[in-house]
């Protein structure tokens, strides 16, 4: 039966197959990376396209309440053009009639050319919708194969993580609140084993007195002088003869 600490070690263990599984994982092949990047530029277009769309709508609709009014100023004009009764008002009110039909001329050009541009900025809209649309079912289908072809990886996974919660049972709360706090300092490697009274980690020299009390309390947790890691004790093979 394993001791806390060797079950502690192989806690460590799941955690870097499980990390580096999931890596495997989530990197897609280029050529899936390459679709997305593809779509990505898409959306953005489509975004912008329709930012466009909303500006020149906006702009048109401006541009009509604008004619209302010039057209209201001009029945005006022209209803005080019946009213005035010297030459100088005469000529002051032909003045606004006339600047102010330009100005609906004017705006009504504009209102044509804002039509004009918003029909062809919503075809192609429509256009980079469609396009995106058909990226992203391409984009899909391509990460479906790709975990379709990671099956195996993934059943792994779902071991691991199950070894992994039975273990966080047996190991007790204080041993895993300085596992964390070690790992978390030394990139998710907490525990190193002592072979040939050597830190595998560090490959510092453990001091004798050290290594024997760690044989003779393998449930003791003891930590490397130099790298401050947690210390599991392996047995060393016998005399082969």
């Amino acid at each position: 039966m394993k001791n806390v600490l060797e079950n502690l070690q192989r806690y460590q263990d799941l955690l870097l197959r499980i990390r580096q599984l999931e890596h495997e994982l989530t990197t897609y092949p280029e050529s899936v990376e390459k679709l997305g990047q593809e779509l990505k530029q898409h959306l953005i277009a489509v975004a912008r396209s329709e930012e466009q769309l909303a500006e020149n709508s906006g702009q048109k609709d401006r541009k009509e309440e604008y004619l209302v009014l010039c057209k209201a100023n001009l029945e005006k004009f022209e209803q005080d053009l019946m009213e005035v009764t010297n030459q100088k008002e005469y000529s002051a009110v032909l003045k606004e009639i006339d600047s102010t039909k330009r100005e609906i001329h004017e705006t009504e050009t504009v209102i044509i050319t804002l039509m004009e541009s918003t029909k062809q900025l919503k075809t192609e809209c429509e256009q980079l919708k469609t396009s995106s649309d058909q990226l992203q079912v391409t984009h899909d289908e391509a990460i479906s194969g790709f975990r379709d072809t990671n099956q195996g990886k993934i059943k792994e996974k779902g071991k691991l993580e199950k070894e992994k919660r039975r273990l966080e049972k047996l190991i007790p709360a204080s041993h895993m609140r300085r596992f964390n706090q070690i790992a978390a300092r030394r990139a998710g490697i907490a525990v190193a084993t002592v072979t040939d009274e050597c830190c595998s980690a560090c490959n510092m020299k453990i001091r004798p007195q050290m290594v024997n009390n760690m044989q003779r309390n393998p449930d003791k947790m003891y930590i490397c002088d130099n790298c401050q890691r947690i210390l599991v004790y392996i047995e060393p093979d016998g005399d082969d003869s």
